[in-house]
């Protein structure tokens, strides 16, 4: 008897060690990208779009994907921002390194064609759509952290 639980717990146990996510071991990965279409139909689901919509937004995401889907500043997405310096004394909170002259007018000429996609798309969504679209966009407020 004792010999058929051991058994079955060695079973148990190597299957949900198989079972695990290799990805989320690894912990390097970087998070994959959203294509245009994914992005169109994710779009067109959430603020009920008509094909001729979804034709144009398509359309635009995938002429602006550079700026909907590249890298960002920092953190686990790629981008290439200097870290915190963590060496600040105690109580305080530490600085962040500033960009450089290059990173800023990429970061300015990314901003440039957010607002020209911005604009484009309020032309081709309704004003209910894009009111809609503008608070599925704002970020959720966090409560302040110490």
């Amino acid at each position: 008897m004792k010999k058929i639980v051991l058994t079955m717990i060695a079973i148990l146990s190597m299957t949900v060690a198989m079972a695990q996510n290799d990805d989320r071991r690894d912990g390097n990965r970087a998070p994959r990208e959203i294509t245009p279409e994914q992005r169109t139909e994710n779009l067109a689901g959430r603020l009920n779009l008509n094909d001729d919509q979804k034709a144009k937004l398509l359309e635009l995401n995938t002429e602006y994907k550079d700026v909907l889907g590249g890298p960002r500043w920092g953190g686990r997405n790629g981008g290439n921002r200097p870290q915190r310096n963590e060496s600040a004394g105690e109580g305080q909170r530490p600085q962040r390194p500033q960009m450089t002259e290059e990173q800023r007018a990429q970061w300015q000429e990314r901003m440039k064609k957010r607002q020209e996609y911005e604009e484009k798309l309020k032309g081709i969504l309704t004003e209910d759509q894009y009111k809609q679209y503008q608070e599925m966009m704002r970020p959720q407020r966090r409560p302040n952290r110490q």
